[in-house]
């Protein structure tokens, strides 16, 4: 039988004992599913963007003030690499959600955080997206929500304003994300019906 030496033990324990708390930070996640989203969020960039959410005025707004059942919410940033990576894969959930019956009552848009209004412009341009992008100007919301990695797509309830589901990460699977938003709008149909 072979025998193992305390420092066989110990060096796996200090090494986990190190990256421990980078894991927590890198992995803590400010939004959770269940959590209120009352964040105000940017200005509509365009009376087009203000007519597609349903809002009355092109001021600052909350998930209660669009017209939906629910929103999708892409929180991403123009430099992030794993954001234009999921561009055309955002690209293809708007529209598909556009030509989706049973998605006529859910709206997508994208908040641009720690961004600016040129790194959005470019973002744009460059990966042709179609979907509403609004600029966190003042960075209220990336101070709110330090730590979170980008892109993290969220599906919030207009009614309650409650996070019915986080996706951290690019969206792989447009198909299947409509699939996951379906499921949730329905659960949370049946949870607000009780």
């Amino acid at each position: 039988m072979k025998k193992y030496g305390w420092m066989t033990v110990l060096i796996p324990v200090v090494v986990a004992a190190a990256f421990l708390p980078l894991a927590t930070a890198f992995g803590a996640n400010p939004i959770q599913e269940g959590t209120q989203f009352n964040y105000t969020l940017p200005s509509p960039v365009s009376t087009q963007v203000q007519n597609y959410l349903g809002l009355k005025a092109m001021g600052p707004f909350k998930v209660n003030d669009v017209k939906a059942r629910c929103v999708v919410i892409e929180l991403m940033s123009s430099t992030c690499p794993h954001c234009q990576a999921a561009a055309p894969n955002m690209n293809e959930l708007y529209e598909r959600m556009q030509t989706d019956p049973q998605m006529a009552d859910v709206k997508f848009f994208a908040i641009a955080l720690a961004d600016s209004k040129l790194g959005v412009e470019t973002f744009r341009k460059e990966f042709k997206t179609v979907f509403p992008i609004l600029l966190d100007k003042n960075h209220t919301i990336t101070h709110s929500l330090k730590g979170l990695a980008t892109p993290t797509t969220i599906i919030v309830s207009t009614k309650s304003a409650k996070v019915l589901a986080v996706h951290p990460g690019g969206i792989h699977n447009p198909g299947g994300f409509i699939k996951q938003i379906k499921f949730v709008e329905a659960l949370d149909a049946m949870d607000q019906s009780k």
